[in-house]
This record gives C-alpha cells, structure tokens and sequence, in this order.
C-alpha cells in the first residue's frame, strides 16, 4: 500500500501532503487556495483540460507545475493526494484513478453521479487504506455547527419541523439538474444535524431555461423521528437567498448564510396550557428574547481542506467522510425516482450503516482485495537478483558508503533522486561562473577522511586562507570573534553593560539549559545573546530561540569566554584564541568536484550510481529488508536487495516502509522537521567587493542570513576579473521568499547587499535563485523524542542502516556526515555494531572548525587500512 511522501517543501519546512488539484473552473481556485494557505498542504500539481484556465490560475501559483495531463500527475509517486473539483459526471473515473494509483482523493459535492458509485469507489479507498472525502463545505461552517450543537443539546426541544430555501439567478449547470447542484448543501447539513436520513421524499420541479434540466425543484422529506423538511432549490430567482428555519418545541432558530447576523435563536413558540374550566382549550404563544450568538467568521473551506489533511496524516474521522456522500447521493436518487413518478412519495430505505449496504460495501472491499489491486502500476524487474547493498541519496554519505563497499570489494548500487550527486554539498554552474548551496569548507580531525579527499583530487585540493566576520548594528567584527575586537567595536559603555549581563548569568548558570536560548544567555549573558545570537539564529531555523534545543547550541557556536575576554583587557591575562583554524581545504572547481571524483570511483569499482531514481517502497519482512521500488520518469522498478544504507531523510524513509511503520513511528517522522534555503547568486564585475570568503549577517535589518565570496574560495569558481556572490536565504516552502519571482529575489539581494555597503550594485550584471529543500534539519522542540523513537524502531532491522546529514536528523559537517557513512556501511556488510548515533555527539565539535580533543571513542575500531590509499 503508497504511503504518503514527505513533502520537501514542506510546513514549516516539514512534511505536507503533496497534493494535485484537478479542475480549475469555478470552484477550483477556491481550492487551491485554501489548500495552498495550509500548513498541512503544499501544491504538487494543477490540472485542467484548458491551457488558458491553467495559464490564469498559475500566475498566481508560478513554482507549481502545471498539466493538462490527468495521467501525469497520476504517474508522480510524490504526490500523495488528489483533489477533484471537475462536473460530477468526471468524478466516479477520475477518482477510481486516483485511488488505483494509490492517492488520497478529495472530491467536491456530490462525490458521484450514483450511489453504485459511490459504493465502489468508498470500497476501493477502504481495500487500499485510503482516505476518500467528499466536499460538503457546509459542514464546516461555524453557523452550521453552532446549530449542530444547540440540537445537539436539546436547547431547540424536539424538532417540528425544518424549512430551507437556496435560491439564486444562476449558475445554470449543462449537466446536471438544480437538485444535484444545490441539493448536497441541504441534504448534507440536514443529515448533519438529524443525524439521519429521510424515511420517505417527494418533489416536484421545472425545467424553465434549459430542457430537461429542471432549474427549480421543490422538495419535502419526512424523517424517522417524525421531523419533517421542506428544501427549495432555484436558479432562476430574483435575489440570492440562503435561508433556513428550525422550529423546535422549545426554540426556533433562523440561520441566514447572506446575513450579518447568521444565527438568531428565538425564544417562542406554543403551547396548550392545562384549561381551567371545562370546554376551554386555548394556545399560548411565547414570544421571548430573540439571541445572535457569535459565531466565528473562519472561512469552512479551510477548516474543510484541514480536516482532509489530518485525516490522512492521523486517521482521524472525517466530518464529511463518504458515508455522508453516499447518504447525500441516495437522497438525490430519491428525489429523481419522485420526480420521474410525478411527484408521488418514495421511500428512501437503509442508510448505509444498516445490515444490507454494508454487505455490499463489504463485498466490494473483499472484490478489490482478492484483485490484488495495487497502489501504483510498477514495473518491476523480476530477475530473482540482488544488487547487493543498495545505498539511498549520493551526497557525502552516500557516496562515501559505495567508496567503502568497493574497499570491502562489495556489490551494491547507489540510487540518487537528483540529477546529480553531492547533495547540498554540489556545485551549481551557471554562465560561466560555480556556486556552492552555501559554503563548504573541507576541514576534518580525522586523518582517514583528510586521506580519502587527498586521494580523490591530489593537486586540484587546494588550501585557502580563512577570512569571515559578522555585521551588526553597522560594524564588521571578527569571526571567531575575540575580546579586543568585541570591546572596539561595541564601545566601552555596551561592552560594560555585557559584562554585567554576563557575570550576573555566570552567578545563575542554568547547567542543565534545555533550550538554545538559555544555553547561550547562561553562558555568554542576555544582552550579548540579543546582539550576536538571536537575530541570526532566528534568521536560520525561523523559530525563537526558546524553541531551538540546546543541542545545536553545545555544537555550533564557538567556545567564547567573555570573562577571560574581561581578564584579557584587564591586561590580566594573555589573550589567546584556541585552535581556531586560519586556512581550509577547498576544490579548485568546488565541492560538486569532490564529489564527481569519489562517484567515479565508485563506477571504476563496479558500484553503479543511479541518477533521478527515487526511491518510494522499501518493502520489508521478518526485520529485514527485502527489496526496493525506485521511480524514474514516472516508470518504477523493484530491486531485491542484500541491505540497505539510506541517507535519504529519515522521515521519508519511514514513511516509505511497507508494510508500514507503526502510527506511533510515523507520527513521530511527521515531527521531523527542515528548514530550506533560498541561495540568489550574484554576479558582479568587481573582482574583491570585500575579502572574506562568507560573512554572517546578524543585522535584523537586512533578510538575508549569509553571504558567501565564492571568488575568495578559489579562482576557478569565477571568471577573471569578476567574482560570484551566494546571499543566503533561510526559509521556508511557504514563506514569500521561496515563491519570490527570480528576478525580484535577485532585486532583493542586490538592494541588501548595497544597502550595508558590501557592493555597487550598479557592477552586478546577472543573478540566478536556487532552491535548496531540506537544507537543514531541524533542532525543534519535538525532534529529540521523534528521533528517538524512531531510531528504536529502525534498530529492529538487520540489514538497514541510516547515516548522513538528513539520514540521521542531525546537522553533520561533512566529515562527520562521512565518518557515520564508513560505520553504516560496515556494521551491514560486516556485521559490526559501531554506534553510528554516537558521531558528533561531543559538545566541544564546533561548526567553525574548533579543534577538539576527541571527535570519537578511542575505540571505535575503523581498521585504516579501509581508508588508506592500496599500494
């Protein structure tokens, strides 16, 4: 059965159900709108038969891909949902598609042109775990359910009688009658409140514009409990009425979708007192306090679209869920067979709940699974082989596991989603000029991975001097910032008030500080955290600092004493700034070169590596895994594998078990969020605007994080005379930024850039925006209990090892990133048991390269002779 992808532009960064919208006509946009607004949700595909339609609506989309292809979208294994909003007589075959190819399905009011339908398609979503929803938005409305709960409460007494009046001059529908275009909403809020079907209808109705399409229809339904209703549906009326009356033993309501005031409850009506003489009988009529509740003006489409989104990602029960769509369209065929009889009163019998339909629907589901319907069409390659070791993504990680099975003299595949290897360490080359996807300095304790790079490029390996600072308020400090520089630059007064700040936060250190900010302010005082802390790490994950773990602070922030600093200016102690690295290795040509090299060695040694195979299945059983199922071109194709090391994000790997992970698991996978990054390269005729090769931007003021100088990186990354300039973005999939037209996102950083005084923006001749999904994996309030769990999950299995940056949701340089790579891939085709969890787990590692007294247990036990060179 598909499971639902990770969406890699997803929520907050996180994981969204990627959806494909189908029909963009009246209803359509509304769709995508709310869908796009939510935070559940991202846009995968729009779809209509009509290219201007999809060119119109688009414009307001322009990163979502556009079809006038249903199949194609069908085809994509990443989109997990589709929602329909088409005429009703498309909605049985294009839904049927959708629930074949293994997609959640939204489809607008009435789900299908008749309950068989409706039948077939709810037993095809049940056989394959899918949610099918029908779009009865009326449900959603907060007017709607106020009612619901005044009925609900008994507040209203035993219900007389219901009378509903939808009328309007137009739309007129080519292809189907007033009562299948209007009647939904009535019959769907009626059995929404009753809480039951009509026993027996009747209507009658007339076709005045167009022929055989009766365009007014007047209904009554009787209900078990002896409610009776009476709806009127019209498009051919003077002005548009929403109008609904309930009258109750008790209370009366009047809801009035076109008012102000949508409910007024009204407390009146009549009784027969207990007469006093004999021979009287009189009513009594109450005529009370008329109440206007409030009621929330939250629009029910979005609370529509995010009951769709958790029910698939919780299974929650939806509140139009397609027992009401079957019900809803049984309610319609009854009034046709009334019609069709001339108004005479049918009898509407069982709803779908009772005995005989749910043998039906139950022997559909039993049809559908003895078919062995499957998710998506596969083509599989059946050839009883292995391939040995498949490894999952070709970054750093992934391609250091193929470097280490061709050491082991290994079999195996490397199986890359992108059409090129690296990751996010690749190198972009545009027009002449090469970017990274931010800065990539190759620095590592380990004498093996200095070896393994050294041996990959030789002489095209180059050391370059290291030069960076921060911005703030105005001024450029150093990075790694010292004390006499810190004092020059924010004055004696500032400097004063931060060691005051500081010698009160050393008097209450919080030792055991379990959020980024308390960790940084028990350490370094409050007010130099509000100067270079909060602003920038904001910047970076989107989140306050008080909800960033403190994890991520023990790894990546430079071991700055501001009280040896006092000492420092006291002239009390030498100043002293600890092994800090002055010089970096770097590729001539960037890191994608790295990587180039160490994939060709993989093919020289008989490791294949794939690209723009995506891997959607990782089929288990018996705690092994025992094959694979790779997408490329909307073509899929089944590999048997001996193990598996997967570097591709730990919450997509788990999602992409089958069978499935326990709720608990994915619900955790869900809880793993990512940050993305917005990079707009810049291209500008000055050969040294400024000398660093990246400098931090704490200012507030200015949206961008970092800027990299990819001329002060090497000379081969540039043409002469001129350099290239990465300004870093941090964001996420529904932030403006990401959705920024290029060339305003260039605009954007051009005007920063000069505003702050770094170039002339009159030099810059072009600019390009790229998009970086999942950049950085997130230190959130809620990934240490999710990796956790998963993580005592995934120990379960034999042959099934994660590593790397996003394997293992933890921000690894690429040494480390590597160095858990050699360990997965050994303790599979070994059968060792390093600990690959326990890498850069030590709170001295520093992103800035700081030296550190020990990056591993002494006995980790990496036999060299794995990574050195052979004679």
């Amino acid at each position: 059965m598909p499971k639902r992808k990770s969406n890699p532009s997803g929520g907050s960064g996180s994981d969204r159900i990627r959806v494909g919208v189908v029909g963009l006509g009246y209803w359509g946009p509304n769709l995508v709108r709310n869908l796009a607004e939510s935070h559940l949700f991202e846009i995968g595909y729009l779809c209509d038969l009509r290219p201007q339609t999809l060119e119109t609506v688009s414009y307001r989309y322009p990163a979502v891909p556009c079809t006038t292809r249903y199949e194609e979208v069908l085809r994509d294994p990443a989109i997990d949902a589709i929602a329909i909003a088409t005429p009703v007589s498309t909605h049985y075959p294009l839904a049927m598609s959708a629930l074949e190819s293994g997609k959640h399905v939204f489809v607008e009011k009435p789900l299908a042109a008749s309950s068989d339908q409706v039948v077939e398609m709810t037993a095809l979503a049940e056989a394959n775990g899918l949610v099918l929803m029908p779009g009865h938005t009326f449900l959603y409305s907060p007017p709607v359910t106020a009612i619901k709960r005044l009925i609900d409460a008994e507040a209203l007494g035993e219900i007389y009688f219901i009378s509903s009046s939808r009328v309007n001059l137009g739309l007129h529908q080519p292809d189907v009658s007033v009562v299948w275009d209007l009647g939904p909403h009535d019959f769907s809020i009626l059995r929404y409140w009753l809480d039951d079907l009509p026993s027996e209808v009747s209507a009658i109705s007339r076709s005045c514009v167009l022929p055989d399409i009766p365009d007014v229809s007047f209904i009554n339904l009787r209900y078990p409990s002896g409610t009776v209703a009476h709806v009127e549906l019209s498009w051919l009326a003077p002005s548009k009425l929403r109008r609904t009356a309930i009258v109750g033993s008790e209370k009366m309501v009047v809801y009035d979708d076109t008012s102000n005031e949508s409910v007024r409850i009204f407390d009146a009506g009549a009784s027969i007192p207990d007469p006093e003489t004999f021979g009287e009988y009189q009513l009594s009529y109450r005529t009370g306090e008329i109440v206007s509740p409030r009621v929330e003006a939250t629009e029910p489409l979005s609370l529509e679209v995010a009951d769709f989104g958790k029910a698939i990602l919780e299974g929650t029960p939806l509140v139009s869920s397609a027992a009401v769509g079957l019900d809803v369209v049984r309610t319609i065929e009854a009034v046709d067979r009334s019609l069709a009889e001339g108004g005479t009163t049918v009898a509407l019998g069982a709803r779908v709940s009772q005995p005989h339909l749910e043998e039906e629907l139950h022997s559909r589901i039993d049809e559908f699974k003895a078919e062995n319907v499957t998710p998506a069409p596969r083509a599989l390659t059946e050839n009883g082989e292995t391939i040995g070791t498949a490894i999952l993504g070709a970054g750093p990680a992934g391609l250091t596991a193929a470097y280490t099975l061709a050491r082991r003299g290994r079999p195996g595949a490397v199986f890359e989603a992108d059409g090129t290897v690296g990751g996010i360490a690749k190198t972009i080359e545009f027009d002449g000029y090469r970017f990274d996807l931010g800065g990539h300095r190759f620095f590592s304790k380990l004498e093996q991975v200095e070896r393994m790079w050294e041996e990959m490029l030789g002489t095209e390996f180059l050391k370059r001097p290291r030069l960076s600072r921060i911005y703030y308020d105005g001024k450029y400090f150093d990075y790694p910032i010292t004390a006499k520089d810190v004092v020059a630059r924010l004055g004696l007064w500032e400097s004063f008030r931060c060691a005051l700040s500081y010698l009160w936060s050393s008097r209450h250190r919080n030792s055991d500080a379990e959020t980024f900010e308390d960790w940084v302010t028990s350490r370094f005082g409050r007010r130099l955290y509000d100067a270079f802390f909060r602003s920038y790490t904001e910047k970076v994950w989107g989140i306050p600092g008080s909800e960033i773990r403190s994890l991520w602070a023990a790894q990546r922030i430079k071991n700055f004493s501001l009280g040896k600093a006092i000492l420092t200016i006291l002239g009390l102690r030498r100043e002293h700034v600890t092994t800090l690295i002055e010089e970096f290795r770097y590729p001539r040509l960037g890191p994608g070169q790295m990587w180039d090299a160490f994939a060709a060695h993989a093919e020289e040694n008989g490791i294949p590596v794939h690209l723009k195979q995506r891997c959607i299945s990782v089929a288990h059983a018996d705690n092994r895994v025992r094959s694979i199922v790779l997408q490329q071109n909307g073509d899929l194709h089944e590999h048997s594998v001996d193990s598996v090391v997967s570097s591709m994000p730990l919450s997509e790997l788990i999602m992409a078990l089958d069978p499935p992970a326990p709720a608990e698991v994915r619900a955790a996978a869900r809880n793993l969020h990512y940050r993305d990054l917005v990079l707009v390269a810049l291209m500008t005729t000055e050969e040294a605007p400024f000398p660093d090769n990246w400098i931090y931007l704490h200012d507030p003021e200015t949206r961008a994080g970092r800027v990299q100088n990819y001329g002060a990186w090497s000379d081969g990354m540039v043409r002469p005379g001129t350099t290239c300039l990465g300004v870093e973005y941090f964001s996420f999939e529904d932030d403006d930024i990401w959705n920024m037209p290029d060339e305003q996102a260039v605009d954007l950083a051009k005007m920063e850039l000069a505003r702050i005084g770094l170039i002339d923006p009159s030099k810059v001749v072009d600019g390009v925006k790229v998009l970086v999904r999942k950049a950085y994996p997130m230190y959130d309030s809620v990934y240490e209990d999710a990796v956790q769990t998963i993580r005592s999950y995934l120990e379960r299995f034999e042959n099934l090892q994660t590593c790397g940056r996003n394997g293992l949701h933890r921000y690894n340089n690429q040494d480390h990133s590597m160095w858990t790579a050699i360990l997965a891939t050994l303790n599979v085709v070994d059968g060792s048991e390093h600990d690959v969890w326990s890498v850069n787990v030590e709170a001295e590692y520093l992103e800035e390269g700081e030296l550190v007294d020990a990056l591993f247990e002494p006995n980790v036990g990496i036999p060299v002779s794995l990574v050195e060179p052979e004679a």
